[in-house]
Order: structure tokens, then sequence, then C-alpha cells
């Protein structure tokens, strides 16, 4: 079994350290920095899920040198997923399928554009994970989730049989779209309100209408994805809502805030912007989403001049 992993991020990273543990055969993708410093130190992750991992993988930033792979694991940030496919065309046969880690809605869509012939996998994970200065993963918290699903039920399946190994718990979705949303509900609010106050989420619920506009954003984000269709539970924005009040460690903010707050690209066209343009073409009035969404794009256009 050939495996390969690009996007050797925080969640990328966990998911390689996971695979490595189980499977004798995988390459990870990964440039400059980062490249030399899995060569020099190996793939090193700290888990409170998975413990403590050592792994020394084939590493390369030609992909076209690790030959047709079995299954390739994309877990790269939205605005790079043209490029990372593109990039692991030589390693694609008709039988080797493509598993998607990302955030988002609408990546199923453009892989499939780029790689017409060969079977996607869809999946949601939840997990808080993140890449140290020295290029470590550092995972926390008690949980790394996967749902896994696809049109393609023999390939879905074949995702899940690899995937579901110590260090992650894993479930076939007969619905992954609607799971998708599900947890692209909560970043629209979680990853966007954090940003949008620059800060965490317990500084968010501090501020005299913090709770308010949470709330008010996981509802315009529910309600685009009624109108679009996905079969959404009636009370999942209250359910979210209420899930978060009673997070214990409020000392958090997103991904989207602190790739913002450090100055790197950051994923608010995908946690925001698609969103918002999406209400826009559908009619469905978001104004606070939207509010949030050019308030943010206004202080980095502001940031870069």
């Amino acid at each position: 079994m050939k495996l390969m992993v690009t996007g050797i991020g925080g969640v990328g990273g966990y998911v390689a350290s996971v695979l490595c543990a189980a499977y004798s055969d995988v390459t990870l993708i990964a440039r400059g920095p980062r490249k030399e410093a899995l060569l020099k130190k190996g793939l090193v992750l700290h888990s409170d899920v998975f413990g403590e991992h050592t792994a020394f993988p084939a590493v390369t930033d030609d992909p076209s040198t690790a030959g047709i792979q079995d299954m390739i694991f994309v877990c790269v940030k939205n605005y790079s997923l043209a490029d990372a496919l593109t990039a692991i065309l030589p390693c694609v046969s008709r039988h080797t399928v493509v598993v998607l880690i990302l955030n988002g809605v609408d990546h199923s869509a453009a892989a499939k554009k780029i790689l017409p012939k060969c079977p996607i996998v869809d999946t949601t994970i939840y997990i808080t994970s993140a890449y140290e200065a020295d290029f470590s993963i550092r995972q926390s918290g008690t949980f790394a989730r996967l749902f896994i699903g696809s049109d393609d039920k023999e390939a879905a399946q074949r995702a899940y049989d690899v995937l579901n190994c110590e260090g992650l718990t894993c479930r076939l979705s007969g619905d992954i779209t609607a799971e998708i949303w599900n947890k692209y509900i909560t970043n629209c609010a979680y990853n966007v309100i954090t940003s949008y106050y620059e800060g965490t989420i317990g500084y968010v619920f501090s501020q005299p209408k913090g709770k308010e506009e949470f709330r008010t954003l996981l509802d315009e984000a529910y309600a685009v994805g009624k109108a679009l269709g996905i079969a959404l539970s009636p009370t999942l924005p209250e359910e979210i809502y209420d899930r978060v009040m009673r997070q214990k460690d409020k000392d958090v903010s997103s991904s989207l805030a602190r790739d913002i707050m450090q100055g790197r690209q950051s994923e608010l066209e995908t946690f925001s912007g698609y969103l918002v343009k999406t209400a826009d073409e559908l009619h469905i009035p978001v104004p606070f989403s939207a509010h949030c969404y050019h308030t943010i794009l206004q202080r980095l256009q502001h940031t870069a001049t």
C-alpha cells in the first residue's frame, strides 16, 4: 500500500503521523524549511490522543519522483488546493483514491475538475492540532474524529479501512455533505468571530454583544446551507451554540484568527467570503456575516499597504 500526504501542517501532520505508525510506505510532500526539518528530525508528534511519536518517512518536494500511489491524502489549505492537486498528477492513476481533508465546502467540486478520472473521497475532521516553530505537530484535547464519505462507496470504504487505525476515530457517513456543512457552520461563526475581535472565544464572549453575534453568525450560515438544500438538523445552530458555551477551555482562538494576527495567508475566503457570496447569489440576507467579512478584509488590505 503506497500512501502519500500533501500538506504537513497541524492536521496533515497528525494524519501523516497516524499513517506512519500503521504503514511502512508513506511519502510526505514538503518544501523549504519544513522539508529540511522533516529530513533532519523526522515527523515529530506530541499528542494528547496518540502520544509521543517520531517517524522518518520518505519526504520529497517533487511528487513525480514517488511514482503512482494507492491513496493520496490532501490536507492543504483551500487556497493551495489547485497547486497541490496539479503537483500530484504524476502520482495518480484511475485507481488512486484521493482523500480530501480540508476546511470549507467546495473543495470536492474543485478537485473533480482537476482529477476527473480518479475516485475522490471527502471528509470532515474534528481535531485541535497545529505545528510548532520547529515543525513538530502538537495535538491537544481528547478527540481526533474523522467522518468519511463519497458518491463512490467502494472508494469511501477503502479510505475508511486505511484511516481507521489507532489515533483516529473514523466513521463512514451516508451524507458527507451534511457532515461537512455541520462543521462549516461552526467555522463560519467560531473562526470569523474570533478573527473579527482578534482574540480568543472567551474574549469574544466577554464583549457586550459577543455571544449574540456568535449566535447570529451561526443562524446566517445555517440559512445558507438550508437554502442550498443541505439536510441539516433544525436544531443545529442551537446545538453548536450550547456546545461552545459548555466548552471548558475558552482561552483559544481559531486557525483563521491566528493566521490573520500573525500576518500569514489566511482562509478568510473559505470561512467567510464563500458564504457571503453564496448568500448573495441565493438572495439570503446575512448582514452580520457580510459586515464581519468586509471589516476583516479591509484590515488585511490596510495592513498590506
